[in-house]
């Protein structure tokens, strides 16, 4: 070769030799490559060796910047309690390992590693890329490190578990439990896993549970999807991966806040506008979405084009009711109900959901009630047989009743003129039912119905509740039992 040849520059050596290959020049026969001029086969192969060499070298250093931000496998969090194994997956707000601890045991580290805000240094380290994102890196750890604490007080079987919440190299993590198995996602997209109703059933059950039990904590996921419900070897589905905290951080920064956190399919439409109202009908919708995939093989159309068809009076959204069979009457229109496009429509709550289609479920609901009303029960009997009796003021001379304390009312009928009788024979003190008979307060040293509406249960009123009746029973009782302390002071 010449020195015109020699003297070349790899990337120009890299792109003649490249060239000359794809338009199928062997190794062996001579090639111009600069300036015309020749080089012999020996040449030649060294040539194509030293581009294919440049080549190599450019695309190591592509896949060492894609990975600079990963830690290594063998690098040691927590003074050594929990060693890196492997890297399993990164999003823009972090990035997840698989690890082993203290114990042997395999375990998930998830790192808070905002990439937008932040790079690694000195192999484990993290700094935020520059002085002015400092402050919003410090917020989105600090969001990071509440939710994996809220997440950590969390025990339910269908729920991911959180070993330990710690800070090292100047950022956060949360060691959470592996579960061996795969994500929904993975086996809906697998053409030899089949899924049976009773299956579909069983999955959504515990995941209902498994959302109310949050609900009830006062707490959202904000990211329920076919890719976040692990079904771990003994058939249990796990939901994993929660997304609140990711959902603020976005509103808490600027960098963050062009991130893309929701999943066309399954985030409901609120989800798609900031600063709006999110409620556990959120998440509900997210779960319907997640069993609509499940049971078509599809994800159902985007919230926002929904939205938009409703609008327009056409729904794309095609209904579950009446297209499948094998399942619970009740099971396909409670998903349909979940999965309505406005909020007003869906299901309100989780227990709602199941109530209509789990037998169980709303048996539970009527036992509990029956328990309430056998609590109220036990409780009028108890102050029953506490107070007694209380017999009514006597009335001054002249047979009239004395006038209440406060001005400007009407005088209570004296006890004669009672239509109902004494104290003595009201409904409370035969211990009836309220429902069964109407108790007469006009008597003496009683409350007049007014004061009885007050109370919240107006004589004589079959259409209350037998559970709002009794609580007003309750309430009197009690009143009685200060009335006549008061009386013996």
């Amino acid at each position: 070769m010449t020195g015109t040849t020699a003297a070349a520059q790899p990337a120009e050596i890299r792109d003649a030799a490249l060239e000359k290959r794809e338009e199928g020049v062997e190794a062996d026969a001579p090639i111009g490559v600069l300036d015309g001029d020749d080089a012999g086969p020996d040449e030649t192969r060294n040539l194509f060796a030293e581009a294919d060499m440049a080549a190599a070298d450019d695309e190591s250093q592509i896949v060492d910047e894609a990975l600079a931000d990963e830690l290594s496998p063998g690098t040691k969090l927590l003074r050594g309690q929990y060693q890196i194994k492997e890297y399993l997956n990164s999003g823009g707000f972090g990035i997840t390992y698989l690890a082993r601890d203290s114990l042997e045991r395999t375990v998930v580290i998830k790192e808070c590693f905002p990439s937008a805000l932040c790079r690694r240094s000195s192999r484990t380290f993290v700094r935020v890329r520059s002085r002015s994102h400092l402050s919003e890196f410090r917020t989105v750890v600090k969001l990071f490190l509440q939710e994996a604490r809220s997440l950590a007080k969390l025990d339910h079987p269908n729920i991911v578990g959180v070993h330990q919440v710690f800070e090292d190299n100047d950022t956060a993590y949360m060691a959470i439990d592996f579960v061996d198995g795969r994500d929904l996602l993975e086996m809906i997209e697998d053409d030899a896993v089949r899924f049976t109703p009773e299956q579909i059933v069983s999955y959504l059950s515990q995941m209902l549970g498994a959302v109310r039990y949050l609900h009830e904590l006062g707490l959202l996921h904000r990211d329920i999807a076919p890719d976040n419900i692990l079904i771990g070897g003994d058939g249990k589905p796990v939901l994993i991966d929660f997304g609140a905290a990711r959902e603020q951080a976005s509103r808490a920064s600027r960098s963050l806040s062009e991130l893309h956190i929701v999943k066309d399919g399954y985030s409901p439409q609120e989800f798609y506008v900031s600063g709006s109202l999110q409620t556990p009908a959120s998440d509900l919708y997210a779960l319907a979405a997640t069993f609509y995939h499940l049971i078509t093989g599809e994800a159902p159309p985007n919230s926002q084009n929904r939205l938009a068809g409703f609008v327009d009076g056409g729904d794309p959204y095609v209904p579950l009711a009446g297209r499948y069979e094998g399942y619970p009457p009740g099971f396909l229109e409670a998903i349909d109900k979940a999965a309505s496009v406005l909020p007003k429509d869906r299901i309100a709550s989780a227990e709602g959901w199941m109530r209509q289609f789990n037998p169980a479920a709303r048996q539970k609901t009527e036992l509990d009630r029956a328990d309430l009303d056998a609590e109220i029960d036990s409780a009028v009997s108890r102050l029953l047989s506490t107070t007694g009796p209380i017999a009514p003021a006597p009335a001054p001379a002249g047979g009239t009743a004395p006038a209440r304390a406060d001005s400007g009312r009407e005088q209570e009928p004296a006890a004669d003129e009672s239509p109902a009788g004494s104290v003595e024979q009201s409904a409370f003190e035969e211990q009836i039912e309220p429902e069964e008979a109407a108790v007469d307060f006009s008597s003496p040293g009683h409350f007049s119905l007014p004061e009885m509406a007050a109370l919240g249960r107006p004589v004589a009123r079959p259409e209350f509740s037998a559970i709002s009746a009794r609580f007003a029973a309750v309430a009197f009782l009690a009143l009685l039992v200060g009335v006549s302390v008061l009386d013996l002071g």
